[in-house]
């Protein structure tokens, strides 16, 4: 199944986690918020998170419209 992980800072300035369906509807969250971005991922992986880094691929730009070559 594929999930989003959003990690955000709540109102009380602490860092929080959520897994989401792709419709964005909440599948679980954290039951508890934390003083660091690190000490909530690590709480994220407990409940399934696996980090994955992006595929590395450039997507370059399409040139501008109405511009000429020379």
């Amino acid at each position: 199944m594929n999930t989003i992980w959003r990690f955000y800072i709540d109102e009380d300035r602490q860092w929080r986690w959520q897994q989401l369906a792709v419709n964005r509807s909440v599948i679980s969250e954290s039951a508890r918020a934390f003083d660091g971005y690190e000490a909530c991922v690590a709480a994220a992986k407990d409940d399934g998170y696996v980090f994955r880094p992006a595929t590395g691929k450039h997507v370059t730009p399409p040139p501008r419209a109405g511009r000429r070559s020379s």
